[in-house]
């Protein structure tokens, strides 16, 4: 796809329609890259360089940030059940607050939200750490207040992403393979912290690098020119669009699957052996997805993402049953390796229809919008495989998270030619962050209202 250079606003304008009205599996006009070329190509967008590594850094240490609550406040003496609470709140601020801090990110751009974000959220962690031990409200508002801030570098992050013009389907299997980097390398990069320091340090560790991965993100040139399109705001806001929710219907089908594995993977492994076989085998999981994902991004989709996404639920749904058939940790390691391939596949797909569905000028609480229905998946589910453990064993929480991922397959099966944009609604109007125009004299301007 040709980008035209006669103007910035020209430009801005064309490239930014274009990226949100064309599924990347239909675009012409441009050349796609070989297929063992792909990541490398967008590895080396020059314009994307900053973003991903300051995206990298901020979002690096989230899975450090919720295993070390756990950590945090046990080591104090409170008992899981404070854990329990503690982190319960750290979650329910962001699923809540979330949304609402990126429709902000929406209307005021990329910059202000990711600065004061990347302030209040490593602070609160701060005070969560100076807090007494028999303090309990004071924890309790720190947790929220630091989940509520967490900073939106993710959705940030995608919607610059889903602006350019070409290569889109192999930055959002560079996003699922990151996602799977993150969830292997929190928990080592925890394991670290708590050899050299306290549970303290770590949360203090995690809470400064997402809020230095954040402010560092802000100051890049692609993030300070990024700009939603004006729209009129709503109540409802991303959730305008049918096709979005449609989709987050389906990923929270998808994610009571994954908060029953979350549950049901400690059990079994305590069943078969011991405990502390669980890091073995959440590692397994994450490097098929790892593996999974660098082979999808090395190919090139001749199917349509609609229908790439209906086939992958479908596979994935039966890789989730060979848990099933696993008798001892050793197994069990290899059936999630085998399944996690399909995992990251599966996530770039979802994200390429995100960025299809999110109507105008909400490019950025509709990414956000997928993170928290993730966590309510998660948490339903979670819930659902302690009660299926408890009164049945493992094997019939294993069949409620097949039966999850089957359930979230038919649903899109029915809607799979209704993921589509709310009529009339371009999308984003942000600059294309490998736009050279971007980077002349004039790119040091703020951009035009309305640009």
């Amino acid at each position: 796809m040709d980008r035209p250079h006669e103007n910035r606003e020209k430009t801005m304008t064309h490239a930014a329609s274009d990226s949100r009205t064309e599924d990347p599996s239909t675009e012409t006009g441009s050349k796609t890259p070989p297929a063992g070329n792909r990541f490398l190509t967008v590895l080396s967008d020059k314009a994307m360089r900053a973003p991903l590594l300051w995206s990298t850094v901020g979002r690096f240490p989230l899975y450090l940030v919720t295993l070390a609550l756990v950590v945090f406040a046990t080591s104090r003496g409170t008992g899981y059940g404070s854990a329990g609470l503690l982190l319960a709140c750290y979650t329910l601020g962001g699923a809540v607050l979330a949304p609402v801090v990126a429709r902000r990110v929406d209307v005021l751009g990329q910059t202000p939200l990711l600065l004061l974000t990347g302030v209040v959220h490593p602070l609160a962690l701060i005070g969560l750490v100076c807090t007494a031990p028999d303090a309990r409200i004071p924890q309790l508002v720190c947790a929220s207040v630091a989940g509520a801030t967490i900073p939106p570098v993710s959705g940030c992050v995608r919607s610059l992403w889903s602006a350019l013009p070409s290569g889109r389907e192999a930055a959002f299997s560079l996003e699922a393979v990151l996602s799977e980097v993150f969830v292997i390398g929190g928990p080592l990069l925890l394991s670290a912290v708590l050899f050299w320091g306290t549970p303290a340090t770590a949360l203090v560790v995690g809470g400064l690098l997402a809020g230095v991965g954040a402010i560092g993100f802000a100051t890049t040139q692609a993030s300070r020119n990024w700009r939603a399109e004006e729209s009129e705001s709503d109540l409802l806001g991303a959730l305008r669009s049918p096709g979005l929710v449609r989709l987050l219907a389906i990923l929270v089908c998808a994610a009571v699957s994954m908060g029953v594995f979350n549950l049901v993977l400690p059990a079994f492994a305590e069943e078969h052996g011991s405990a502390d076989s669980i890091g073995l085998i959440f590692g397994a999981w994450g490097v098929g997805g790892l593996v999974g994902g660098l082979w999808y991004g090395s190919r090139t989709r001749d199917w349509p993402a609609e229908r790439t996404f209906v086939i992958g639920l479908l596979i994935l749904s039966a890789f989730t049953a060979l848990p099933l058939l696993a008798w001892d940790n050793w197994s069990m390691a290899v059936a999630l390796a085998l399944g996690g391939v399909v995992i990251a596949p599966v996530t770039a797909v979802e994200y390429e229809l995100v960025a299809r569905t999110a109507p105008s000028g909400a490019i950025t609480e509709a990414f956000t919008w997928v993170i928290t229905v993730n966590v309510v998946g998660t948490a339903v589910g979670a819930q659902l495989g302690g009660l299926l453990v408890g009164a049945y064993g493992t094997w019939a929480a294993f069949v409620a998270a097949v039966a999850a991922l089957l359930a979230a397959a038919a649903v899109a099966f029915a809607v799979r030619h209704r993921f589509t944009a709310p009529a009339g609604t371009p999308g984003s109007t942000h600059p294309d962050p490998a736009d050279p125009e971007l980077y002349d004299s004039t790119a040091l301007r703020p951009p035009k209202d309305g640009a």
